[in-house]
């Protein structure tokens, strides 16, 4: 069974999702993809989302996925109004959710908590993504990753890897 994690965030005023891909040969594949300014948002979000949402659809197709995982937004509240980075992960979290479940795929969306409780290594988050793909025997395929984006790929690599450990329990 093929997964993917998707993990939604800001960076640079850029809306940001990096994507891991776990294939039935515990090989790792990683995306990361970077739209216009989240100022825009309001006015773009439709195309934003779409562009992000077929970005993924094609990874679906490429890899054949039957599992996708969000790795949720920590923030959980709002004391006062959310701002356009917030609405931006948010609603793109749950467009991601949705179509996976509108086309009858599993799908689970896990808090840094959940994860290190279903990966059951201590201190998960504080290893580099080497040592995890060690430790987790996987291969790792991962393309060069921009040192910006170390942190957000290996929240998304132990997103996929808790999504294979829940479903083969």
């Amino acid at each position: 069974m093929n997964y993917l994690a998707i993990n939604c965030s800001v960076s640079k005023g850029l809306g940001r999702v990096a994507i891991v891909i776990l294939n039935s040969e515990n090989e790792v594949y990683n995306f990361v993809y970077k739209s216009p300014s989240v100022f825009s948002f309001k006015k773009n979000s439709a195309e934003i989302l779409n562009w992000h949402r077929d970005n993924i659809i094609s990874l679906i197709s490429q890899f054949n996925i039957k599992g996708i995982v969000v790795k949720k937004t920590e923030r959980t509240s709002f004391f006062s109004r959310p701002k356009n980075s917030d609405i931006f992960k948010l609603y793109l979290e749950g467009v991601l959710l949705s179509l996976a479940g509108n086309v009858g795929m599993f799908n689970k969306h896990f808090y840094k908590n959940e994860i290190q409780s279903i990966i059951s290594i201590p201190n998960v988050f504080e290893k580099g993504i080497d040592d995890i793909c060690q430790i987790t025997k996987l291969k790792n395929c991962f393309n060069a990753i921009d040192s910006n984006d170390v942190d957000v790929v290996k929240d998304t690599l132990l997103s996929a890897i808790a999504l294979k450990n829940s479903i083969s329990c």
